[in-house]
């Protein structure tokens, strides 16, 4: 009873960290990275007062990543050799369920089909709102010196959870970023 008990719970704590995330990213073919060696990260207002605290985060974990790739990371894009650029945004979706039950048999004394006694069945309807919110983030790379050519994109869409704490939050954004550079090419030297 009691291993039974510890398996569950341990399965219950392995699979809660999981998540649904979904990941696509494209690598242009025929894109020459070996040239690239600096990086400018930019995202629309950078010195806007509503920028928001997550944003800046997902700057510095983007830097971070590039940084591992092997890429220098510059404050100046014209001086930048590439820019990596990302989107932020969140939806709210809601979906409806219909459920009929069956409640239980009831007697009949008369029906047209069934003659003048018989049984029914009482049916009940139930309806269900399920509501959750997604996040999504879209990185791209553009090559500023070849006519804004994007020769990598990335977009993760996940559902958006709720942190107790601003460390947990960063951590997660923080893994976000490293799943979506996996397939970002490392710096050839």
């Amino acid at each position: 009873m009691i291993q039974t008990l510890f398996a569950a719970l341990t399965a219950l704590f392995l699979f809660a960290g999981c998540s649904g995330h979904t990941l696509e990213s494209k690598t242009s073919e025929s894109y020459d990275f070996s040239k690239l060696e600096t990086v400018a990260i930019i995202h629309p207002h950078i010195d806007d007062p509503r920028t928001t605290s997550a944003q800046k985060i997902f700057d510095a974990a983007i830097a971070e990543e590039m940084k591992k790739k092997g890429y220098s990371v510059v404050s100046d894009k014209s001086k930048a050799d590439f820019i990596v650029t990302y989107h932020l945004g969140a939806t709210d979706n809601r979906q409806l369920s219909n459920d009929y039950r069956i409640l239980g048999i009831a007697p009949t004394y008369y029906s047209p089909y069934y003659g003048s006694y018989g049984y029914s069945y009482v049916v009940g309807k139930s309806t269900q709102s399920f509501e959750e919110s997604e996040g999504k983030i879209i990185v791209e790379a553009i090559d500023p010196h070849d006519n804004n050519i994007v020769f990598w994109n990335a977009k993760m869409t996940d559902k958006l959870k709720r942190f107790k704490s601003a460390e947990e939050r960063e951590a997660f954004i923080r893994e976000v970023v490293g799943k979506v550079f996996t397939s970002f090419p490392d710096r050839k030297r």
